[in-house]
């Protein structure tokens, strides 16, 4: 599994990658070492972490970064240039998107480039083709913090939906708000290092806001340059409600919330796995997500096929606000998926008072918030022991409470309001109005709908801007 990937390594220390090397011979090790890597950090990820740790290819190619950058910035040898410059760009290491934006100035004409650049293209459009909106409100997708008062005191745009969308209009589209707003954006499921599309939103008039969540998607982004980094996406902004009313019955152990249209991801098959193993048994466990129906009925045959139709319960397409009381029927969460950027399911769990033990192997979640009170991230292998562990000591958590005093709209919104003061004092910019209440669902996102007739005038330039750059206008309405 890891071949490709070490061969590569150990060519590179040994000096011999170039000897005898060719154009095609190169991009052919580019691509094998590039699959490889998309391979062990999104679909081997367990496996990754038990062998070698998650953070451990990053590290190798930031071990090497050096020699690769000075043969990069070589001016003698022109084809060691040009190749360097390529792994680059073309592999996670530090700095990648900047030297991928310089790759496509210099070399965008080259087949490799061309081929990685209509690729990259297609997969955008495709995203964008398959969604079942045909035109977006801008407040579905996006949502303004802090009024645009001049160029002395910027405004803060959120965008925390569908941001390969600006980029498909044109790079120079995000430059534009960039001139009015600062941008945080919270990448709908983390970054990992293959999105490389985000780069656009690295070169911009200030450095784009990121919020993610988890230790290796932050440790990636601040080896970008014109980054910065907010540890807050999300779940981090759920509101706060009342849970259910006492008395509910616990009908079941195990509540796992995850979209039925992306289960490979989700590892809904794992969770049944984990159902028969002698220590789960006996737990009864809920199913709920949103999902297709043919998706649905996958699932539904497999529950059959396991002999598990007594022990499962699958509830598709609930209405949110009905999930609350889904929830009050279950004594703890689990939540398996492969990479996510700070969950709301699991944020949901935690203000409905639910424990919740996840693969420590997930990316896009930030490990410090299970804990004595919450529960725990542990490996694949240790998902039985710890699931029946929490079942048999619920007593011992107080999810509810560490929600109320740690996260949520009220405390999140402050920490997100300090990192921009912060910057704003950095950048030279004036503060004088703090940024309104975020919330982390609904198409509005404002914790106070009030807020989006507060900052009308900001959508209306932005509505405005965003029909001029594309030659669909009515791509985009406020309504």
């Amino acid at each position: 599994m890891l071949r490709a990937f070490e061969q590569f390594l150990a060519m590179t220390d040994r000096g011999t990658l170039w000897v005898g090397a060719d154009a095609e011979s190169l991009r052919l090790l580019r691509q094998e070492v590039a699959a490889t890597l998309h391979r062990l950090l999104v679909w081997e990820r367990p496996w990754l972490e038990a062998q070698r740790g998650i953070l451990w290819p990053y590290q190798e190619l930031a071990k090497r970064y050096r020699s690769f950058q000075q043969l990069a910035e070589n001016t003698t040898d022109l084809f060691q240039q040009q190749q360097a410059q390529l792994f680059l760009a073309l592999l996670p290491f530090p700095r990648q998107w900047q030297w991928l934006l310089q790759v496509e100035r210099r070399f965008g004409g080259i087949s490799e480039l061309q081929g990685f650049l209509t690729a990259e293209a297609r997969s955008v459009a495709d995203k964008i083709e398959h969604k079942p909106q045909k035109a977006y409100k801008l407040r579905h997708f996006c949502q303004v913090l802090k009024g645009y008062r001049g160029a002395r005191e910027k405004g803060i745009l959120r965008i925390f939906s569908i941001p390969y969308l600006l980029v498909a209009l044109h790079p120079r589209m995000l430059s534009r708000i960039s001139a009015r707003y600062v941008i945080f954006a919270e990448p709908p499921m983390g970054i990992l290092f293959r999105h490389t599309w985000w780069r656009h939103f690295a070169n911009l008039a200030d450095p784009c806001v990121i919020g993610i969540a988890s230790p290796e998607d932050r440790a990636f982004l601040r080896q970008q340059a014109s980054v910065e980094v907010a540890p807050l996406a999300h779940g981090d902004f759920l509101n706060d409600r009342e849970p259910e009313g006492a008395g509910i019955t616990k009908d079941y152990a195990i509540v796992f919330n995850a979209t039925f249209d992306d289960m490979p991801r989700k590892r809904h098959e794992l969770l049944l796995e984990l159902l028969r193993h002698p220590l789960l048994i006996e737990a009864k466990t809920l199913f709920l997500g949103r999902g297709r129906d043919e998706n649905i009925a996958a699932l539904e045959r497999r529950v059959r096929q396991l002999g598990l139709e007594k022990r499962v319960t699958i509830a598709a397409n609930v209405r949110r606000e009905e999930v609350p009381g889904h929830l009050a029927r279950c004594r703890m969460g689990v939540h398996l998926s492969l990479y996510e950027n700070a969950c709301r399911s699991i944020y949901e769990f935690f203000r409905a008072d639910l424990p919740c033990v996840i693969s420590s192997s997930m990316a896009g979640m930030n490990p410090e918030i299970f804990n004595d009170q919450t529960g725990m991230a542990v490996s694949d292998a240790d998902l039985p022991k710890a699931i029946d562990s929490t079942l048999q000591h619920l007593e011992r958590f107080a999810p509810r409470r560490w929600f109320l005093e740690h996260s949520g709209s009220r405390h999140s919104s402050r920490r997100l309001n300090e990192v921009f003061r912060t910057l704003f004092s950095r950048w030279g910019y004036e503060w004088r109005e703090d940024i309104v209440a975020l919330a982390s669902s609904g198409a509005n996102r404002y914790a106070e709908a009030s807020d989006y007739e507060r900052f009308r005038n900001d959508f209306r330039w932005l509505l405005d801007c965003l029909q001029q750059g594309t030659a669909r206008p009515s791509l985009f309405t406020l309504e």
